[in-house]
């Protein structure tokens, strides 16, 4: 449970709620071929997960912030790989403040703290179709207010 003091969230531990979330979350991603992303931050372990998928025929769209490219530029080896190009758009947008997974099978949401980091020990995840549905939908949301990035120019 979240305890507010001073500006920021405090998170007592809940034994409910496993203390390593990518121990779930990783398993759920290897399965998954197809990603829609939208994100103001850049987790390495699931960029690499989702970059494997797309290697081995994937796809995926993303939105996220300059900054963020900024980074993938210098480290994601699916934008510097031409043959992965075709399976992958890219869109920047300067506001986005969560990171949204959304699968063919399941929704992975983080939200921010009081102290704008991202709740990565409590991310929300679901397999329902009508989340899946809400989920398209946000992250088209975002799309929609992105500018394409050419990926041949990274």
């Amino acid at each position: 449970m979240g305890v507010v003091s001073d500006g920021r969230e405090i998170i007592d531990n809940d034994p409910a709620i496993p203390s390593r979330i990518n121990e779930i979350v990783i398993p759920l991603l290897s399965q998954a071929r197809s990603f829609l992303v939208a994100s103001s931050i850049l987790v390495p372990d699931h960029q690499l997960t989702v970059a494997r998928a797309v290697k081995e025929g994937g796809s995926l769209q993303a939105v996220t912030s300059d900054r963020i490219i900024q980074e993938l530029r210098l480290k994601s080896y699916i934008l510097r790989d031409a043959s992965l190009r075709s399976r992958t758009e890219l869109f920047s947008r300067s506001e986005i403040n969560l990171h949204l997974m959304v699968t063919e099978c399941h929704l992975f949401l983080a939200l921010p703290r009081l102290d704008r980091t991202y709740d990565l020990q409590n991310i929300i995840i679901s397999k329902d179709p009508l989340v899946l549905e809400w989920g398209r939908m946000l992250f088209y949301y975002f799309r929609s207010g992105g500018k394409l990035v050419d990926l041949a120019t990274l």
